[in-house]
């Protein structure tokens, strides 16, 4: 059996750092310290040593690991663990690392064989299948007690304590037969197949029917288009395209064009290609033909005649209009010389008013500068000589006002008024003569702009024009004469443009009898389906596979068969290792016998199991759950004794939960008959009582690591003791 020697953890779980080499060899190996202190991880560290990926998340089927379970542990780059197992043939060490943040890359094994043989990633794997021997699975439940694997007996689900239970017997390749056989889905298959074959046929009938209303429009088409049904056939088809190319040299002979060479259809698959290769051809022919090219031409001329009639005539409005207006304004303001003789009798009235007012400006700067003389000084009221009229007076200042205002400064401000008057006038007579000055531009305008109408109109009818011709009366004629011939060339064209239309009506008739032929084939090539090689292979599949769901079928009864029968063989063999655990675990007063009934779960097909009492009561309802526990943890060893595994070492993580006292003595005897049978045992507990019993009463030799002070930098402090 394989023996568990040494192992060495780094960044691994609970250690950031690298911990010492831990000696696992002694027959007992007991790990002390409370929650949280890295003795789980050493436990965690064998199995992942052993099975990598398949113990973290979904794949490890324990629900505490999907999501969350880290391996790196968060202060370290990577995880390394290191263990030797000892075989018969020797000892192997297993060094499996991890690198954070790298993924599968990241990822490295490596076995050294017990004759120095390196293993390395898929092999190294292979080489630790074959020394284990055991699924993942199949150690989760039967080497390694998890907590959870307690749990999954004791509390969970029916269904799920069964499937505990069946891995707990060994029965883990049925039980993978029957889960590869459902997660399969054969009969779902088989009635995909069959809904799928279905589905085909549904497609070809109604492929079948389009194609028959296709084929029926077409042919009514067809006949419409004047061809007899008599005629819808490849021989009609190319007779019709000889037929065509045959028009179309007529055409071009008509059109007094060269025609271009066409490609006769070899069968009535080329009919679209000659098709496409005609149109082309008629549609060069019709933009080529010297009737449409001169009736383009002339259209064109129209135009231009009809915009120069129009041109003249609205040219010939605005000089009318330009010249009424100068007129109308000399008959109300005069004329420009009228104009600028009064301008210039203003400007002399003007400058008289300017005369005047400098004449009067000396004398009213003299008494104004008087006026602010004597209010400055503001002199007592006595007589003087006023310097405007030279007469004695009493006061002088108050003269000097009265002055100003009866005589020089009413006869300033009128002269002021009759200049500003004077102002106005002129510029008023100014805009009219910048007015007139523009009407004049305006006419010149207006006569420059008819004689460009008329240019172009003389050099549109290649003749000169005189001040004696009606320039729109000679484009109405020309105009005329246009019409007169586009008549003519619309006649002509009409008839040309009859053949065009019988060629485009074979031609449609062409594509008329491609697409009927077309069609018959599509409908020949659906109904051909059925008899198709691929169609017959098809039905053998459906076939096949109604055999193949039956053979399931019966296999999966039988691997159920199988297996409820190796259950019970296995648990008849084991009962009474179990009943005697159970017994020495348990010691209910109530259940002195512990049965095992198995039969066929009705739900799933596979086993059920239920715990009896000596009287044949079920036993969990008058249980604890430390009663549970001991019942799990009876099963997990009874069988262990009754069977055994390749595996030769048993690891068990908090055993003790919901057990009392003397149940937790109990069950460290039932471990000393473990390590007496040759298997030795690793046992992770946090219980100070169960500490105590393992240390008085285990009989073999044991290893004894003490874990605490556990830091996120530096991880537990290990102590061994022995």
């Amino acid at each position: 059996m394989l023996q568990l020697k040494y192992l060495q953890v780094e960044g691994f779980r609970g250690f950031p750092t690298k911990s010492d080499v831990l000696d696992l060899a002694t027959p007992a190996v007991l790990l002390y310290g409370d929650n949280h202190q890295g003795k789980s991880s050493i436990l965690n560290a064998i199995e992942w040593c052993l099975y990598g990926d398949q113990c973290v998340g979904g794949r490890s089927g324990i629900r505490e690991r999907v999501g969350g379970w880290e391996i790196v542990n968060r202060n370290a780059s990577g995880a390394t663990v290191g263990l030797a197992i000892e075989s018969e043939q020797g000892v192997t060490t297993i060094k499996r690392a991890q690198v954070k943040g790298l993924g599968k890359k990241g990822r490295s094994i490596e076995v050294i064989l017990p004759d120095g043989t390196r293993k390395e990633g898929d092999e190294a794997e292979q080489e630790i299948m074959r020394l284990v021997g055991l699924s993942f699975r199949d150690f989760a439940t039967t080497v390694y007690q998890h907590q959870e694997t307690i749990r999954a007996i004791v509390i969970q689900p029916p269904s799920e304590r069964n499937d505990a239970i069946d891995r707990l017997l060994g029965l883990s390749d049925y039980l993978n037969v029957l889960d590869g056989i459902r997660r399969s889905k054969i009969a779902d298959a088989q009635k995909n197949l069959i809904n799928q074959r279905k589905q085909l046929e549904t497609r070809i009938e109604e492929a079948l029917r389009i194609r028959q209303e296709d084929l029926k429009d077409k042919k009514r088409e067809a006949v419409d288009s004047g061809l007899d049904e008599s005629e819808l056939n490849e021989e009609k088809l190319l007779e019709g395209a000889e037929n065509v190319k045959k028009q179309m040299e007529e055409f071009a002979s008509e059109l007094g064009i060269s025609a271009a060479p066409v490609s006769s259809p070899s069968d009535w698959k080329d009919a679209p290609s000659f098709g496409d290769e005609a149109q082309k051809e008629l549609d060069r022919l019709w933009s080529e033909s010297p009737d449409l090219k001169e009736q383009s031409e002339l259209n064109a001329r129209r135009t231009e005649a009809d915009a120069l009639k129009t041109n003249y005539e609205s040219q010939r409005q605005a000089l009318g209009t330009a010249k009424a207006k100068p007129q109308e304004f000399e008959r109300e303001y005069g004329t420009q010389a009228e104009i600028n003789h009064q301008i210039e009798n203003t400007r002399k009235e003007n400058d008289a008013v300017d005369d005047q007012i400098r004449q009067v400006s000396p004398k009213a700067k003299l008494v104004e500068e008087g006026i602010a003389v004597l209010e400055a000084t503001r002199p007592d009221e006595s007589t003087d000589v006023c310097p405007l009229c030279g007469e004695t007076v009493p006061n002088l200042l108050d003269h000097l006002r009265k002055e100003w205002a009866e005589r020089i400064e009413a006869q300033v401000r009128a002269l002021k008024a009759r200049r500003a008057a004077l102002a106005e006038k002129r510029a008023k007579l100014i805009d009219l003569k910048t007015q007139h000055e523009s009407l004049t531009e305006n006419l010149a305008k207006a006569r420059e702009q008819l004689a460009g109408a008329v240019q172009r109109a003389a050099e549109f009818l290649d003749r000169e024009l005189t001040d004696q011709d009606d320039p729109a009366a000679l484009l109405s004629i020309e105009i005329g004469k246009i019409d007169d011939r586009l008549k003519q060339i619309a006649e002509a064209i009409k008839g040309k443009r009859e053949t065009l239309n019988r060629i485009s009506q074979s031609l449609n008739r062409l594509s008329l009898l491609h697409d009927v032929l077309e069609l018959e084939e599509k409908i020949g090539r659906i109904e051909k389906i059925a008899e198709s090689d691929e169609y017959r292979e098809l039905e053998n599949i459906r076939d096949g596979v109604a055999v193949f769901v039956v053979d399931v079928e019966v296999l999966d009864r039988i691997v159920r068969e199988c297996m409820a029968e190796e259950a019970k063989d296995k648990m008849k063999a084991a009962g009474d290792a179990i009943d005697d655990y159970f017994q020495k675990i348990v010691g209910n007063p109530a259940a002195q016998k512990l049965i095992v009934e198995i039969e066929e779960d009705k739900r799933t097909g596979g086993n059920s199991y239920t715990f009896r009492d000596q009287d044949g009561e079920e036993f969990k309802p008058i249980s604890s759950l430390g009663d549970m526990n001991g019942l799990a943890l009876s099963m997990f060893l009874g069988l262990v004794k009754a069977y055994g595994h390749p595996i030769g070492f048993v690891l068990m993580d908090d055993p003790s939960q919901s057990l009392g006292s003397r149940q937790k003595k109990r069950l460290v005897e039932v471990l000393d008959e473990v390590c007496r049978s040759g298997r030795n045992i690793v046992v992770g507990t946090m219980d100070s009582e169960l500490q105590e019993f393992l240390e008085s009463s285990l009989t073999r030799a044991k290893t004894i690591y003490e874990f605490s002070k556990w830091g996120p930098q530096s991880g537990p402090e290990v102590v061994k003791r022995v």
